[in-house]
């Protein structure tokens, strides 16, 4: 046997012809389940894997999944701050599927790189890659992205995480709350606007203007906006951040100011970072879950890959309240 199983080794083995191992390894449906599993285990047995580029042009499949990371949350490194546990998720299902990922910038996608599939992140609904991978064929995965053509959606109850966070702080007799709101252009930073105004009239706050500031996730745009709301001539009692990122930063700059997280101003953040337990004082948020959100963006992607008459899905993740000490 040579340095590197071939084909040929795998199918003396198992005791079939070559044709018949490669039936069974792409997954044809003219190979019985006997042996299709017992060419399966030979090839591991003898460490055969098929070579990447012959695959592709029998199969028209590539076997990766792009996964396209954008900016639109804000600073491309904040993104992948938040996100690394969900870009980890999908490279470990991809894996688990025998795809492998392809880490693209929007930029960088274009015709040139070839993929049976593509998990957005961080990008514009509209933005033309969408329309240009969508005129190719791709199939889509949106995550917190909602793409035109055949794609599917995977993404957290933003609405629920904002009324959970508003009951929280009413329940502990706050009544001008306000919102440091993400980037508009992301469906994260609309529906968390959207749901704030939504839920603040339904608990009869009032909701001026001058308490609903516009930041971009990010922890400069947190600590400019807190800075605003508290030299207002009358200061919220409390704050709904829609990032930890922006959380963390008005703890900051509340304390600048002289006052204390927590006992003067409240504060909730959205994400649950790992660094909101070790905030001081810990950071109130409202958690998503990470790690099933890529699970499931990765999932969702081998669906349209193996089934091509599969409806794309929608699928909308629960959220949770954590309750620390920046509300208390």
């Amino acid at each position: 046997m040579s340095s590197r199983p071939t084909i040929k080794d795998v199918a003396e083995q198992a005791g079939v012809s070559i044709a018949t191992v490669s039936r069974a390894l792409n997954d044809k449906g003219d190979v019985s389940d006997q042996t299709r599993q017992r060419i399966r285990e030979v090839a591991r047995s003898v460490g055969y894997t098929p070579d990447p580029a012959a695959r592709s042009l029998v199969t028209h499949k590539t076997g990766l999944v792009g996964v396209i990371v954008g900016d639109n949350a804000g600073h491309r490194d904040l993104s992948l701050l938040f996100f690394g546990k969900v870009l980890a998720a999908i490279s470990r299902r991809l894996a688990q599927s025998s795809f492998d990922p392809l880490l693209l910038q929007p930029s960088d996608a274009g015709p040139e790189h070839r993929f049976d599939a593509a998990v957005l992140i961080g990008v514009d609904d509209d933005d033309p890659l969408v329309a240009d991978l969508a005129s190719r064929g791709v199939p889509l995965v949106g995550v917190d992205v909602r793409c035109a053509g055949r794609a599917a959606y995977v993404g957290s109850d933003h609405a629920e995480g904002v009324r959970l966070a508003l009951a929280h702080l009413h329940a502990l007799g706050h009544r001008r709350i306000a919102h440091v709101a993400g980037a508009a252009n992301t469906v994260a930073g609309s529906e968390r606007l959207e749901a704030f105004r939504h839920e603040a009239r339904a608990l009869g706050l009032e909701l001026p203007e001058e308490l609903l500031r516009h930041g971009d996730f990010s922890s400069a745009s947190g600590y400019r906006e807190t800075c605003a709301l508290l030299a207002l001539a009358q200061r919220p009692t409390a704050i709904v951040a829609a990032s930890d990122l922006m959380a963390l930063a008005a703890l900051q700059a509340i304390r600048d100011a002289g006052l204390q997280p927590g006992r003067d101003v409240a504060v909730v953040g959205f994400d649950d970072l790992e660094a909101a337990a070790l905030a001081h004082p810990p950071l109130t948020t409202i958690r998503q879950d990470r790690q099933e959100l890529g699970t499931l963006a990765a999932v969702r992607a081998i669906e349209l890959i193996e089934d091509p008459d599969a409806t794309p899905r929608t699928t909308v993740l629960p959220v949770e309240l954590v309750v620390r000490g920046s509300s208390s």
